[in-house]
């Protein structure tokens, strides 16, 4: 009888061990679950992170003119895009109203139209007179000193030339308005 009464104790200790060890692999599960969801739902990367500097560069418009980091005007609204993506034609019209309404005008919004074919300049040339816009590959200085991953890439600069917001499309970035 004594043999009975250890075996059901061996028998019911190991039953709670197992419900404390599958309680723990269950809180576990969740937590993981938690995290994926969390950067499943921010959206990608698309430039530098806000609150960098953008980095050095030198490079010319597309009318000859030659810019610096330097020359960077404060709360500048920069957009990097590829004729080549479909996403970008798709931003292309609320681009066009955001730059119209941007304060300071086209020497505030910088269009880097990014690619090496024959179809980058016509592409460019839809945004004369409505920013200052520059041609560059992939490998060009703008692209690189503002660590463009993706297009379209919007971002905006404060007024000390540090990144405030960027966004994948431009409804998304915060801009100021003109009055």
């Amino acid at each position: 009888m004594a043999l009975l009464t250890v075996a059901v104790v061996l028998v019911a200790v190991l039953g709670l061990l197992n419900l404390v060890l599958m309680l723990g692999v269950i809180r576990r599960l969740r937590e993981h679950s938690d995290l994926l969801s969390d950067q499943q739902g921010q959206p990608p990367a698309v430039m530098l992170e806000v609150g960098s500097i953008p980095g050095d560069f030198v490079s010319s418009t597309v009318d000859g003119r030659v810019f610096s980091r330097a020359d960077l005007p404060p709360m500048t609204l920069v957009a990097f895009l590829s004729p080549s993506c479909e996403h970008c034609e798709e931003q292309l019209p609320v681009l066009v109203d955001r730059a119209r309404t941007m304060p300071g005008g086209t020497e505030h919004v910088w269009i880097v139209v990014v690619g090496k074919g024959p179809e980058t300049q016509p592409y460019a040339e839809q945004f004369a007179g409505l920013a200052t816009v520059f041609v560059e590959p992939g490998t060009g200085a703008l692209p690189l000193a503002f660590g463009v991953k993706g297009f379209p890439a919007f971002g905006l600069l404060d007024e000390r030339g540090i990144v405030a917001s960027t966004a994948f499309g431009i409804a998304r970035l915060d801009l100021p308005v003109a009055r």
